[in-house]
């Protein structure tokens, strides 16, 4: 049986989470979390191994641009979230995909698909 990647799920809107969750895990992939903090995710990603990172920009509190930043110095493949038509990224992280939401479950699936040819 093939191993699917293990993604990291970071979102703080729990219905939203869970819903991101279940198609994954329906679509094969191993699902991490969901986290809804910067902090969790950190805690996850020192507790198990991931292979890609799915990060909603606007948590409740916190942007997740500091996780962005160690998952890009890992090498660990993300894309980001977002509600926002007119979110702006810093420039470092201006070439991430941001995935807008609300996203349908076979959208989430194609970009998982994608960030996945860049794990190794």
């Amino acid at each position: 049986m093939e191993v699917r990647a293990r993604i990291l799920i970071v979102e703080d809107e729990w219905l939203i989470a869970e819903d991101h969750a279940a198609s994954l895990r329906e679509a094969g992939y191993v699902v991490v979390g969901p986290v809804p903090s910067v902090k969790q995710a950190l805690q996850a990603m020192e507790n198990q191994e991931i292979d890609l990172a799915l990060l909603d920009i606007q948590l409740w509190k916190e942007m997740s641009l500091p996780l962005a930043e160690h998952l890009k110095a890992k090498g660990v493949p993300f894309a980001f979230l977002s509600g926002y038509s007119d979110q702006k990224l810093p420039p470092d992280l201006s070439d991430r995909e941001v995935i807008p939401k609300p996203v349908d479950a076979a959208f989430l699936a194609e970009a998982v698909a994608r960030l996945c040819k860049h794990t190794g």
